[in-house]
């Protein structure tokens, strides 16, 4: 096993894309917090927080006693209102910016990281059916079914890669931006029980990266099924990267149906349980859909085993 993991990770980092993928993630991520920090001049200035603060939540609460804002609307701009009102009293500026401002901008472009991964997920079975290259794989004396868990560990492995990568560099350019210090700082959020809570802003970071960590390995292992069923990479990527964004369309238009908590997407952002968001259906919770997930998981792997265990190369 040692040995094909070593051999799959050589052709995935041996590659120049692997690296212009990377660079990509971090360029795009440097980008966009150059231009947040410096190209946005009605930001509110350190001393004048608590003014801004308070006259934000003033003018929310005279729209909210106008009654002219939608339900959705209003559970928002209630929460906002308590959060900052709870900041000023507190002192505890919500706007601070940190290291971790950086880190918490980062978790946005996961997803562009879950792109790239299941480029490589998609090529990872299918490129070698399209190659030829799959018999001299077939030949060694391991099992299929260790031949494919050490494409999909190489395919997790890189998608971790990329986490890490970009983790650590937010940090750095966080911590070069806006100062190592703030480590401390606290993200405040509604709880279901309507009142504000206090978290730490490191413990937010980490567990928004752990969710949406989730979220990717999910997607990667869609995206792996299909290139070993249908062995096209094209469709693989194509397929995958469709479900990735209209998996929250396709969630909306269900929501009317209560049997849209069972399916996959519906399920795929555990972020809907932090800081007192509201689930996409009715009898969700954390633990619910960390169960559906792993139904899924469980089936997709067993269906990519099955079919690679299966089939016939010959020819």
């Amino acid at each position: 096993m040692t040995a094909l993991l070593r051999n799959e990770n050589m052709k995935v980092y041996r590659r120049p894309r692997t690296w212009v993928m990377l660079g990509l993630l971090l360029a795009l991520f440097l980008t966009g917090m150059i231009l947040e920090k410096y190209d946005m001049p009605d930001r509110p200035q350190p001393e004048d927080w608590k003014q801004s603060q308070t006259e934000s939540a003033n003018r929310l609460q005279q729209e909210l006693d106008s009654g002219n804002a939608d339900e959705g609307s209003k559970k928002y701009m209630e929460d906002w209102i308590k959060v900052s009102r709870y900041a000023v009293e507190h002192d505890i500026n919500p706007d601070r910016r940190t290291m971790w401002s950086a880190v918490d901008f980062s978790a946005s472009l996961i997803v562009l990281g879950a792109i790239f991964t299941i480029v490589i997920a998609g090529d990872m079975v299918a490129g070698e059916f399209s190659w030829g290259t799959i018999k001299l794989l077939l030949i060694r004396p391991v099992s299929r079914s260790k031949i494919l868990l050490s494409k999909y560990l190489s395919t997790l492995l890189f998608a971790m890669f990329l986490l890490c990568s970009l983790f650590l560099f937010a940090l750095l350019v966080g911590g070069v931006m806006d100062g190592f210090g703030g480590f401390n700082h606290l993200k405040l959020y509604v709880g279901s029980d309507g009142n504000v809570h206090e978290r730490s802003m490191a413990l937010y970071s980490l567990q928004q990266y752990g969710y949406e960590c989730v979220s990717l390995v999910m997607m990667v292992t869609v995206g792996f099924m299909i290139s070993t069923v249908f062995r096209s990479g094209s469709l693989a990527i194509g397929l995958s990267i469709a479900l990735l964004f209209g998996g929250s369309l396709m969630v909306m238009v269900l929501s009317r149906y209560d049997w849209v908590k069972y399916v996959l997407f519906a399920n795929l952002d555990l972020r809907q349980y932090i800081g007192g968001h509201t689930p996409v259906a009715d009898g969700m919770t954390l633990g619910f859909s960390v169960t559906v997930l792993a139904v899924y998981f469980i089936v997709l792997n067993a269906l990519s085993w099955f079919v690679f265990a299966k089939r016939d190369v010959a020819g």
